[in-house]
């Protein structure tokens, strides 16, 4: 008799415990797809004599702050954080297409609007690095019809061209029932004469048209199309199967790829954002990839597999004019030196409802990739807490408040969110 109500007391622990997983299972909805990797499954992945091991804590840490991100109604997408090269944390969270209520996965490509820069830079570092250019080449000498005299490639590289943003000398000149073009920003200079704010080099100034621009190069010396050009120097050669270049001159968008939506009354309304004529410009944004394939990019900049080290190091080198500055630019990324000598290079965008993140701790070698197609996400400080485990997101070590404690998204608002 005692021994059954023993059996009997086990039966219903273990029915309460069932019930228990059952309930802690269904707490992301239906909607989420989230994959913490653990220790278990990474553990076998590992090299050989590789002494990391992932923290559990930081796993769980991680997960509550993006889930509750998600609950909120504050995050809409996928994210992807790695350590000492393999994958911490990765989810996907919410719809691709709000309307139809398609579910995101870790595969699905975003717009990376501005994030799609520094692949850009990649592609003219690449034909750098096979002797097709110099940095100090005038741009002239590749794209005689727009007025840039003295400006060259370096210039466009580290936004200090001078030139004046394309989005708003189209707004003002351009017939918007045409689709622009890559090729139509030179002539659209000339034509209306559309003269540098400053001399080439003067200053640091945030600007669209340098990467225009430097797509624009990259098709006169491969003599390819920027898309083409990046599918087989990059994407096939990494393996990122979901990345394309979009342009809405040849409508080539992929089924199965995020939807931008932007929302109003305080997140009570929203609508599909369409891609209108500014689309057919390529290279400053519309790169189309999922966290997965970004992940293999990272990679590859410190298993050096498509560009040099020397030529890594270099992107990630500020101009000369920065010395002392908090915000610096290299090629492509954003980079900060944080209080306690940690080196971040970054870059975020924002275009028609997409927000997204690309964080490399170097240090530490941590890596957060965060994709959004909500225009009411604002996850930054999130992902600075994450950047920082375990330390106060708010104060240094010495218990001092940071300078800055957020990516500073809106630091360049005059250009668009790009």
């Amino acid at each position: 008799m005692i021994r059954n109500k023993k059996q009997g007391g086990k039966l219903i622990i273990g029915l309460i415990a069932l019930i228990i997983a059952m309930l802690s299972g269904t707490g992301y909805e239906m909607q989420s797809n989230v994959k913490p990797i653990h220790l278990k499954s990474i553990s076998r992945n590992k090299p050989e004599n590789s002494s990391y091991v992932p923290d559990q804590h930081k796993i769980r840490f991680i997960d509550s702050l993006v889930t509750a991100s998600y609950k909120k109604g504050m995050f809409n997408g996928t994210i992807l954080v790695a350590e000492k090269g393999k994958i911490l944390y990765e989810g996907a969270f919410g719809y691709s297409d709000l309307k139809t209520k398609d579910t995101l996965n870790v595969n699905t490509p975003f717009q990376l609007a501005s994030v799609s820069k520094m692949f850009t830079a990649a592609a003219i570092m690449l034909l750098h690095d096979k002797g097709k250019l110099n940095y100090d080449d005038p741009i002239n000498k590749y794209l005689p019809e727009i007025p840039a005299d003295g400006i060259t490639i370096r210039n466009l590289l580290n936004h200090r061209s001078g030139l004046q943003n394309y989005i708003y000398v189209a707004d003002h000149y351009w017939n918007k029932t045409k689709v622009l073009t890559n090729n139509d920003i030179p002539f659209l200079f000339k034509i209306y004469k559309i003269k540098p704010f400053f001399k080439p080099g003067a200053r640091f100034q945030y600007c669209n048209t340098n990467y225009a621009l430097l797509a624009l190069i990259v098709e006169k010396i491969s003599k390819t199309s920027f898309p083409e050009f990046m599918k087989a120097n990059i994407f096939d050669p990494l393996g990122m199967k979901d990345s394309y270049i979009y342009s809405k001159a040849v409508d080539n968008f992929i089924a199965g790829s995020a939807k931008g939506f932007s929302f109003y009354f305080r997140g009570r309304s929203f609508k599909e954002e369409i891609p209108d004529y500014l689309d057919g410009v390529t290279g400053d944004k519309d790169m189309f990839s999922s966290v997965r394939d970004m992940f293999l990019f990272d990679q590859s900049l410190y298993d050096c597999t498509i560009l040099k080290a020397s030529t890594i190091a270099e992107a990630f080198t500020a101009d000369p004019s920065d010395k002392g500055k908090l915000k610096k630019y290299g090629f492509g990324w954003r980079l900060r030196v944080s209080d306690d000598e940690r080196q971040e290079v970054y870059h975020y965008g924002w275009w028609h409802g997409f927000r997204t993140y690309f964080v490399r701790e170097l240090s530490d070698k941590l890596t957060i990739i965060s994709l959004n197609n909500r225009s009411n996400v604002h996850i930054n400080t999130i992902l600075c807490k994450i950047l920082w485990y375990p330390y106060d997101d708010t104060k240094t070590s010495k218990g001092k408040k940071h300078k800055r404690n957020t990516l500073d998204e809106s630091e360049d608002n005059s250009e668009e969110g790009l």
